[in-house]
């Protein structure tokens, strides 16, 4: 036969109990809080390290390109015909873009392949290639390559293809030596200068924001070179950037 435990006895045991079940309970809750703390700090750095490799990408590219805008190779040979800012270039094509369209003598294309076609020296010939960036509706940042020996024989190898994400505002100033000394005389905006010639330089700010929502909701106001953008109160993280590259042909 078996005896049952004194009341006072079962009553301290269902005590007990119920401590250990609410010690479990605050142990859990704590660590589910140490899960999502974590998991809120690695996607932090994860939009983080997205939003600067987009920049420094976007940089890279835009700064090697107008660094080599309006190159040639024989600038005493009538056959290269001077290049430089085409005018495709526009300001504000769209509220949130410039568009900047620029061309240089090349012996690779748009790939950055040799170009297979040899001069009468055997090396790769050069040709013109152009590029031209922009923003399309889904915030990419686009590119668009044509390449061949004339304006007129351009082939498009890349066309329109977005290369940067998650790009709010893209815009574009240039650097006008309006008196041929070598110095910066105005930064103008697309189109406007005297004489496409006298720009030296170009000046490109960008702003970018990441995939994921991860920071404080509340909205913000940046300044893009002459552009004046408010963001959305959707927590997403943003970083602002801007560089000059000098024209190299231009501003020996």
């Amino acid at each position: 036969m078996t005896l049952s435990p004194p009341i006072s006895q079962a009553g301290l045991i269902r005590i007990e109990l119920l401590v250990a079940v609410l010690i479990s309970a605050i142990l859990i809750i704590g660590l589910v809080q140490i899960v999502q703390a974590s998991r809120s700090s690695f996607r932090l750095q994860e939009n983080q390290a997205e939003v600067q490799e987009n920049g420094r990408y976007a940089l890279t590219t835009l700064a090697r390109v107008i660094r080599q805008t309006a190159f040639n190779p024989q600038p005493w040979n009538p056959v290269f015909e001077a290049q430089g800012i085409t005018p495709e270039t526009q300001d504000r094509v769209t509220s949130r873009s410039d568009r900047l369209a620029v061309r240089f003598w090349s012996n690779t294309n748009c790939f950055d392949n040799r170009n297979p076609v040899v001069d009468e020296f055997g090396e790769a010939a050069f040709f013109i290639r152009e590029s031209r960036f922009d923003l399309n509706d889904r915030r990419d940042l686009t590119h668009t390559c044509r390449y061949g020996p004339s304006e007129a024989d351009l082939v498009t190898q890349v066309k329109r293809e977005g290369f940067i994400r998650n790009v709010e505002s893209f815009q574009v100033l240039y650097a006008q030596d309006s008196n041929a000394d070598g110095h910066v005389d105005q930064w103008v905006k697309g189109g406007d200068w005297s004489n496409e010639q006298l720009i030296i330089g170009i000046r490109v700010g960008l702003l970018l924001n990441s995939s994921d929502a991860v920071v404080e909701r509340a909205s913000q106001t940046f300044s893009v070179l002459d552009s004046t953008y408010k963001t959305p109160a959707d927590g997403k993280l943003r970083l602002q950037l801007a560089f000059t590259a000098a024209i190299k042909g231009r501003s020996g």
